[in-house]
């Protein structure tokens, strides 16, 4: 009998770390299975973005990837979206962090909208708007690097972590 219960308790407890396993599997692929199973529109999104016109809420929106986030100077933006950290000299976003990997309180298509989860399926020449104090602008990637510092404030840059714990750096650095 102690036998039994004893390979019982070893079978509970494998299939509770299985499904444990199954989870985090699942918490860190979810972005790319929803990538893969409902892709982008990059034109119809290029679209929508062109005729919108409503322009009273702060985003960044990155069509090739399906990013769609809100904006804002409040450190709290970081939480579901991008945290402006510095303006230029004409009030416009020049520095912008961005979760890599979201929340576990995210869905897949949340994570894929508002993270920079699919930041290395960006190219040089894709689009980006900003939408900033009712105004939408227009910029285009100019290119993606990597590193530890902040880039110089010559371009509006967005930058993500490249790993998930780590201070490595993802820049991508936008021109009009």
């Amino acid at each position: 009998m102690g036998k039994r219960l004893i390979k019982s308790i070893l079978i509970i407890i494998s299939i509770i770390l299985i499904g444990i396993g199954l989870f985090i599997i699942y918490e860190v692929f979810s972005p790319e299975i929803e990538y893969k199973i409902n892709p982008p529109n990059e034109a119809k999104i290029i679209e929508m973005i062109e005729s919108e016109e409503d322009l009273s809420i702060n985003r960044l929106i990155i069509p090739s990837i399906g990013v769609d986030m809100k904006i804002g100077q409040d450190k709290e933006f970081l939480d579901y979206g991008g945290w402006i950290q510095r303006l230029d000299s004409d009030n416009l976003p020049n520095l912008i962090a961005i979760h890599r990997f979201g929340w576990s309180t995210l869905s897949p298509e949340q994570k894929m909208k508002q993270t920079l989860y699919h930041v290395n399926k960006l190219n040089e020449g894709d689009k980006v708007f900003v939408i900033w104090n009712g105004k939408r602008y227009e910029y285009q990637i100019k290119g993606i690097t990597n590193g530890t510092n902040n880039p110089s404030d010559e371009y509006i840059t967005i930058y993500t972590c490249k790993f998930y714990s780590s201070n490595q750096r993802v820049f991508v650095s936008l021109n009009d």
